[in-house]
């Protein structure tokens, strides 16, 4: 069926404009995604108010050394034992393991501002 034979012409596109680059055209990017929101950034903190106490912090990085110590011995020695079937060496660096581990857990608690 032609458009002649349904009674007049019919517009295969009704909805697109009849000039495409006509001024009265909306801006194409502003009907996409949400409208951005508005926020108010606060300032800084000043680092300074924050200071801890030097023996604080010296505590803190010997802590950090201490953990990862512990938890270097306590992976590399099933590894020692199992894999190469040092189990000797690979027990004791476990139990060097597990000693770095207690040590450093009492002076974590040694240490923890909520006790």
């Amino acid at each position: 069926m032609t458009s002649s034979d349904a009674g007049g012409p019919e517009d295969p596109w009704p909805d697109e404009p009849d000039d495409p680059g006509a001024s009265e055209e909306m801006d194409p990017l502003a009907d996409i995604g949400p409208d951005v929101p508005e926020v108010s950034v606060p300032d800084a903190p000043d680092p300074s108010e924050n200071e801890v106490s030097a023996d604080l912090v010296r505590a803190f990085w010997k802590l950090v050394a201490i953990f990862n110590v512990a938890l270097l011995a306590l992976s590399l020695g099933p590894m020692l034992a199992f894999f190469r079937g040092e189990w000797v060496a690979g027990g004791f660096v476990f139990l060097v393991g597990i000693a770095f581990l207690i040590h450093g857990y009492l002076g974590y608690r040694r240490h923890d501002p909520a006790r």
